[in-house]
């Protein structure tokens, strides 16, 4: 909620982020990819069954298909055939006590009542089986999975808006869909500032620094499989030549990330040059460490505007803890995907846990390799500001610790990506 108290609009990350989303609108259109293209990109049409799930009965388990009519305690039946998986299944033989050979998987002969699995059974020779003394467990549709169970024809089993993951990849060619509708690829520019900043290859002074805040969220954007860079370019920090610039990216492209430029500097023309091209700030600044300065935006047709801090970690962060959510809002996900969500760890480090900040506080962490999956053991890395990168480079991620806290936690935890 707005937080009239202090000089920040929001009070913290959570409800600055859901007034950022509801601003944001989806771009539209859609197009068809094969299906080894399909992962990462975002369904824009539900997927539908195209006949039931399983299509027809099919046995459970390796063993042997009956009559619940046959059953009886220490029984004999006669082995009067099998059952192929991927072939049609023969009838069931018209004499009494009778059994037919089945594998897991393969059809169920329409007269059959239930499957007993091999073990449960003492096979004497390849012609006959002798059922158990106890056959209470043995009922109607044991070991059967039934035709229709998991889905019936036409049954939608994946919404639109869902990034495709390797199971709705074995969704989509199980139900026949060789070419899904997706959503385009988000178009996103990138746009760095800083007149200190000089490109990889350079050689800087002392007074100068190589841009890593580019190339790292190239890398961002380019993991994820719904979006795309259609530009990026560095930009001297002239009110005028960043006010052009972001004209231009805002007409070309679905959503603009900035660096830098965002803060209280004389030379910080970031929010003045997304109002001159008609964006709407949701809000500058946030209590959080590190990331303060963040500047949210909406321009022309719902567009995200993201002004990110200048400072390398400050980038990445911000970037994976708000930034992302928005371009996926703006790409026609529905949710977070699933490998951006936050997930819960609990810190290692107890003198280090014992710090506090009366901010929500960012800090990169260590995964455990061996501990519990259901909450992993992290480890914080000690950093020098949020412009040290060294720092970072060996990190999994980060964990946020609300304003004034301490102790392990669990703490929630987003990976880099």
């Amino acid at each position: 909620m707005p937080n009239s108290h202090n000089t920040f609009q929001f009070d913290a990350p959570n409800p600055a982020l859901t007034a950022w989303l509801e601003a944001v609108h989806p771009i539209t259109g859609s197009e068809r990819v094969a299906w080894s293209e399909a992962h990462g990109r975002i369904l824009a049409e539900p997927i539908r069954t195209d006949r039931p799930s399983p299509p027809c009965s099919v046995s459970a388990m390796d063993g042997y298909a009956v009559r619940l009519a046959d059953i009886a305690p220490g029984k004999t039946l006669t082995v009067a055939g099998e059952v192929r998986i991927g072939h049609e299944p023969p009838p069931m033989p018209n004499l009494p006590g009778s059994a037919l050979r089945i594998v897991t998987g393969a059809p169920v002969p329409d007269e059959a009542d239930l499957v007993i699995k091999r073990e449960d059974v003492n096979e004497s020779d390849s012609t006959r089986i002798a059922l158990p003394e106890d056959c209470s467990t043995f009922t109607a549709c044991l070991h059967i999975r039934t035709k229709g169970e998991n889905a019936p024809a036409g049954a939608e089993v994946v919404a639109a808006g869902a990034g495709i993951t390797s199971p709705i990849v074995a969704a989509l060619t199980g139900f026949g869909i060789a070419k899904p509708t997706v959503m385009p690829r988000l178009k996103v520019a990138i746009l760095t500032t800083g007149d200190e900043l000089l490109p990889v290859e350079g050689c800087p002074s002392p007074w100068q620094i190589r841009d890593s805040n580019g190339p790292s969220l190239r890398a961002l954007v380019e993991s994820q499989r719904w979006m795309t860079v259609q530009t990026q370019q560095h930009v001297a920090d002239q009110q005028e030549a960043l006010t052009q610039r972001l004209a231009e990216a805002v007409a070309e492209c679905d959503a603009v990330l900035l660096t830098g430029g965002v803060s209280m500097g004389n030379y910080d023309f970031v929010p003045a040059a997304v109002q001159a091209v008609g964006g709407r700030i949701v809000f500058h600044k946030l209590p959080i460490r590190p990331g303060k300065p963040i500047l949210a935006a909406v321009g022309a047709g719902g567009r995200p505007i993201i002004g990110l801090p200048g400072n390398p970690v400050s980038v990445l962060t911000t970037a994976t803890r708000l930034a992302l959510p928005v371009l996926a809002k703006r790409a026609g996900a529905v949710g977070i995907p699933t490998r951006n969500a936050p997930t819960l760890v609990r810190l290692a480090d107890s003198a280090l846990c014992d710090k506090t900040l009366g901010l929500w506080w960012y800090r990169p962490v260590r995964l455990e390799r061996d501990a519990d999956p259901s909450c992993p053991v992290a480890h914080l890395a000690e950093t020098r500001g949020s412009g040290d990168f060294a720092a970072i480079a060996t990190t999994d991620g980060f964990v946020e610790i609300p304003p004034n806290e301490t102790g392990p936690g669990p703490r929630r935890f987003w990976p880099w990506q």
